[in-house]
């Protein structure tokens, strides 16, 4: 009897953790569908979702969300704040669950600590995304970090501020073209535009992405590029000009108006990252040519390459 009682009891516990797994999943999907609309208007810090949940008494069996909020604003309320705001009759979020794609903070920034206003309200389980970098010592034991697909793409959302916390540089996507037949550009060097125009709208959604966009001297000689965003509606990113021979012109379309960085000390790359992000720029978007490229890759500092092959062949043999 002993272990069929003990079998009986697994296989039940089994079948509601399954089901509170399915249901956490099915709501942090959501929170996460919220976090997104933060943006680059929360730059350098994360972009973070939120949904409180509760059974309501008098309602049809289910849980339904009460209140749900997202972060707006660098320096703004946190999701879990607006979310709280959010909702109407705040006696219902006593023993009500928040769904947060990050662990909400428990210390004081540019706001007061989230889990203090959490617990004060009565919310008694809290299930989050993915982890604060920033929190440090025990985590309390109403927190329920998921695990799976949903807990990876909260991760990835916020790739930028992970990278910007742990490594104390920002994150850095290197964006390259090439024609056909590989080659990145024309006779003697030239600029050849590779790229159809639906490429070209993806990069400039990287564009608007990413905090700041950074090019070399060459490149800007060569092909005189305006590094803002186009084909989309974005905000222009921070345009960093490497140019320690001072090679540039003052005509140059990059310096159109102040949203520029022009460098013209010679820094080692990995010094100038760590400036950028004291700064408060967590990520950055280069468009290399090839001695920018063999430099950045020299001293592994690419997070992510994009390699776009346009339709064009050039034949250069």
């Amino acid at each position: 009897m002993r272990k069929v009682f003990i079998s009986w009891y697994f296989m039940k516990c089994q079948i509601f953790h399954s089901r509170m797994s399915k249901i956490d999943d099915k709501f942090m999907a959501q929170a996460l569908k919220l976090a997104v609309l933060g943006g680059r208007s929360v730059a350098p810090n994360p972009m973070v979702g939120a949904l409180i949940v509760k059974n309501l008494p008098g309602r049809p069996a289910g849980d339904r969300i009460i209140g749900k909020g997202w972060h707006q604003k660098f320096g703004g309320p946190h999701a879990e704040v607006n979310a709280i705001k959010s909702v109407r009759c705040k006696a219902d979020l006593r023993g009500a669950t928040l769904y947060v794609t990050l662990e909400p903070c428990r210390h004081f920034g540019k706001t007061p600590p989230c889990m203090n206003l959490i617990e004060s309200v009565g919310i008694t389980r809290v299930v989050c995304g993915s982890r604060d970098p920033f929190q440090k010592g025990r985590r309390p034991s109403e927190i329920t970090f998921i695990s799976g697909p949903i807990a990876k793409k909260c991760r990835e959302l916020n790739k930028f501020f992970f990278t910007w916390v742990t490594r104390k540089r920002p994150y850095i996507t290197v964006k390259i073209a090439t024609s056909a037949d590989g080659f990145v550009a024309g006779h003697n060097g030239e600029h050849i535009h590779f790229t159809s125009r639906a490429q070209d709208k993806y990069v400039h959604q990287l564009r608007a992405q990413h905090q700041a966009i950074m090019v070399g001297s060459g490149t800007v000689i060569s092909d005189n590029p305006s590094l803002t965003v186009r084909y989309i509606i974005g905000k222009d990113p921070l345009r960093i000009i490497l140019d320690s021979r001072k090679r540039v012109s003052k005509n140059a379309k990059v310096f159109k108006n102040k949203n520029y960085l022009h460098i013209t000390k010679r820094t080692p790359l990995k010094t100038l990252f760590r400036q950028l992000a004291a700064r408060g720029i967590a990520s950055v978007l280069v468009e290399p040519g090839p001695t920018l490229y063999a430099s950045l890759k020299k001293v592994g500092l690419i997070d992510a390459l994009i390699v776009l092959k346009g339709s064009k062949k050039i034949g250069l043999v």
